[in-house]
This record gives C-alpha cells, sequence and structure tokens, in this order.
C-alpha cells in the first residue's frame, strides 16, 4: 500500500522535483528575442506583469515582493519601457493574446494614473482574442472604486482577491486589514460593481484553526458565492514574521497531516454540496471560471513576463527576470517539457489518459501500473470506459504528490 510521508502543497513543489533532476540550459538573449523577428508557431499565448510590492506584508510571506518604498512612478515608467521592447515586433503582432495575469506583489497598488499609463501601453501594444482573459490580483483595502474603473476601461475582466481567512482571529493573525464583518460588505459591493469574474484565495491551517472556523470560512464563501476559490494549506516560509515567531517561541503551530486533511476535507465537503465543482488540486468553481491563465501555463504556451521577479516562456525557451538588470534565459529539453506537461494535466480533477499517454508514450504501461496501484490504495478511480483517471477526495488532498510520483516514474532511467 502505498503512503506519502510528505505532503507537497502546491505545483510549484512539483516544479521544484523537475528543476532539481534536470540540468538548466543556459541561452544568450538573442536566443530569445530573436525569436521575436519571427513569425509565431502557435497564435495564442498569454501575457504575465509582476509588481513586487505591497503596501502591508501577509505574516506568512517572504516571497518577492517588499514593502513600498516610494518608487512606485519610478516603477511604472519601467514597466512601461519593458512592454515597448515588444512594440512592432512580429512575433507579437502575428499572435491574438488569451490571458493577461497581473500578479505580484500586490499589482493595485499602483495608483489610479499609473494604472492607467500600465494598461494604456499594454493595450496597445499586444493584440488580443476577443474571449480573453485579464487578471488583477490584489487585496481589499487598495482596490478602490477609482481603480477599479481604470481597470474595467482596458478590460480588466476578472479578479483574484486575497482573503485568506474570514476568522477576525485568523484575520489578526495573517496580517490581513479589515475585520469580518466590513470583509463580507465589501466583497458584496464589489460583486455588484464588477461585471467580471470575482475569485478568492482561502487559506486552511493556519495556527490553531478550528473545524469550526473553517467551515465558517466555507459558509461564508457560499454566502458570498465567488466564480472560483483557491484553497491552500498555510505554508510558512523561512524569514516570514511567523516563522520568526515559531522560532523564537513566541508562537507554537505542530503540523499534523492528519489535521491538515481534516480541514482541508471540511472545507472541500462543504463547497461541494453548495454547487462548486472541483478545477484543480486547490481550486473550485462554479463552472463560470475556467482560469484560463494557469491552463496555458500547464499547456507550455507562450507567456510574456513583465517586470521584476516575472517568468515566462515562448516556445521552448524560458525567461527570468531577477531584477532590472540581470534576467535568465534557458532551453527547455524535450524531455523537461514533457515533464511539465505531466505536471499540468495530472493538476485536474480527470486526467485523459490519451492525452497522458501521447506525452509519455513508450513509459506509458510503467505509468499506468503506478495509477492501477493508486487506484487500489483509494486515492484515484479509472473510467475505462471514458478512458480517464478522476481523484477521490483522498487524491485531491495528495494530489501533487501524485503528479510528482507519476513525474517520477517518467524520469526513471531517463534524465
Amino acid at each position: 500500500m502505498r503512503v506519502f510521508k510528505i505532503r507537497y502543497k502546491s505545483h510549484h513543489d512539483v516544479k521544484d522535483i523537475i528543476l532539481s533532476k534536470s540540468k538548466r540550459k543556459l541561452r544568450l538573449p538573442q536566443s530569445y528575442w530573436g525569436l521575436m523577428e519571427k513569425e509565431p508557431e502557435d497564435l495564442d499565448g498569454g501575457i504575465y506583469v509582476h509588481v513586487p510590492f505591497c503596501d502591508k506584508i501577509c505574516s506568512f510571506c517572504n516571497m518577492n515582493r517588499k514593502q513600498l518604498d516610494n518608487d512606485l512612478e519610478d516603477y511604472t515608467k519601467f514597466l512601461v519601457k519593458e512592454i515597448n521592447k515588444y512594440r512592432n515586433k512580429i512575433y507579437i503582432q502575428k499572435k491574438k493574446f488569451s490571458v493577461i495575469f497581473f500578479g505580484g506583489g500586490t499589482p493595485t497598488i499602483l495608483k489610479p494614473h499609473q494604472l492607467e499609463v500600465v494598461l494604456s501601453t499594454l493595450r496597445e501594444v499586444f493584440p488580443l482574442r476577443e474571449d480573453y482573459e485579464f487578471t488583477f490580483e490584489t487585496t481589499l483595502h487598495n482596490l478602490t472604486w477609482e481603480k477599479l474603473e481604470v481597470m474595467k476601461k482596458y478590460g480588466v475582466n476578472r479578479l483574484s482577491i486575497g482573503i485568506q481567512t474570514f476568522s477576525n482571529r485568523g484575520r489578526k493573525l495573517l496580517n490581513r486589514t479589515y475585520d469580518q464583518d466590513f470583509v463580507k460588505k465589501r466583497l458584496k459591493e464589489i460583486k455588484a460593481k464588477f461585471q467580471g469574474l470575482v475569485c478568492l484565495d482561502i487559506i486552511y491551517n493556519y495556527l490553531d484553526q478550528s473545524i469550526e472556523e473553517v467551515k465558517e470560512d466555507a459558509r461564508i464563501v457560499s454566502e458570498i458565492s465567488p466564480d472560483s476559490v483557491s484553497y491552500y494549506s498555510l505554508m510558512i516560509h523561512d524569514g516570514s514574521e511567523i516563522s520568526k515567531d515559531l522560532n523564537s517561541g513566541e508562537k507554537n503551530f505542530d503540523y499534523k497531516t492528519e489535521r491538515d486533511k481534516e480541514l482541508h476535507d471540511a472545507f472541500l465537503d462543504f463547497l461541494l454540496e453548495s454547487g462548486y465543482k472541483v478545477l484543480e488540486h486547490t481550486k473550485l468553481t462554479k463552472g463560470t471560471d475556467s482560469y484560463k491563465y494557469i491552463r496555458n501555463v500547464h499547456k507550455l504556451k507562450d507567456l510574456i513576463p513583465i517586470g521584476i521577479g516575472a517568468g515566462g516562456r515562448v516556445q521552448n525557451i524560458e525567461l527570468y527576470h531577477l531584477n532590472r538588470l540581470v534576467s535568465f534565459y534557458s532551453l527547455d529539453t524535450e524531455d523537461v517539457m514533457k515533464l511539465k506537461k505531466i505536471s499540468g494535466i495530472t493538476q485536474y480533477e480527470d486526467v485523459q489518459l490519451e492525452k497522458l499517454s501521447n506525452i509519455v508514450k513508450e513509459k506509458y504501461n510503467e505509468i499506468y501500473e503506478v495509477l492501477k496501484e493508486l487506484e487500489k490504495t483509494g486515492y484515484i478511480s479509472i473510467d475505462r470506459e471514458k478512458n480517464l483517471y478522476r481523484y477521490t477526495k483522498k487524491g485531491i488532498f495528495w494530489g501533487n504528490n501524485i503528479s510528482a510520483l507519476l513525474v517520477e516514474k517518467y524520469l526513471e532511467n531517463r534524465l
């Protein structure tokens, strides 16, 4: 019987395994920018813009973001300059982009006039498909009505709002702004004023969270009725405030996988009973949000990265902007691209076996034996008539471990 010992909480854990098992093949900038002078192989693609600033730092965070330090105007000019590098490029002009995603940090930390400049330039340079998805990550306290009007003017049609929890105790612990009553009121106002998709992020299994608290979060999510909700077990990063408090003994957190699953299942069960469906391991949807951005990422579609901390790819060339002066370019081998595709298609509730077979080819029989073992141990069910496998509730909880397992099986005797 297969038993996973340590839970992988995010698809980023699977990506880390792929990176650790494969050698990076660094390339010169011309390998990327040379493609911009050619016609694209695929007309679809996305744009990712990173704004590495927050005016309030969550207590669990240590990532590529920093407190606001009065240089937003300078960063706005930098973003415009970076966007304009793609102006009149054949590769860009021939494409029709289906996705734009502003992440961070908190992109809505930009002031209305700064948003105006960045968004107007972006829309001038990048042609979009009619059915595009345009997402902004945001918090409640810096999403003003004036900013929302600017965003709507330039076609933003999806908001991803970091709520984390509705519990007043939990919000204080995670260093979130506003209490439960105000958060609920504000979300309802946003839904009334914004006709696009409204999506929420929730964190569970924070310090001393009770079953009642996680069920209350699920109940309020159901009451607010967002188009989708992402739910993640708390990940404590070294250097974060919570990490410092734990190391000093000021706070205590004894992580137990059994407790993690109990809280996960309580949240999942409530929302499934409320009409939500599983979109991927950590996201539930009412059916209105298909999350094109992550689907494109999983399919290895082109993703143009703009801004400090932004990463993306064009064809088989990956690009990461470390800072204003340093960017890394690397080549994905055919095997590495296959590993990323395995990770991508196995994130969803239903996995088409024909698609998996087309990726892994001669390794399929070995991988299918692993799937049969996973079925016997209750992680998945195989629908042989429809030629797919579906994650059970147990499998959803361990979904990223299963993705990693299949990646490692493919890797045997290859890299």
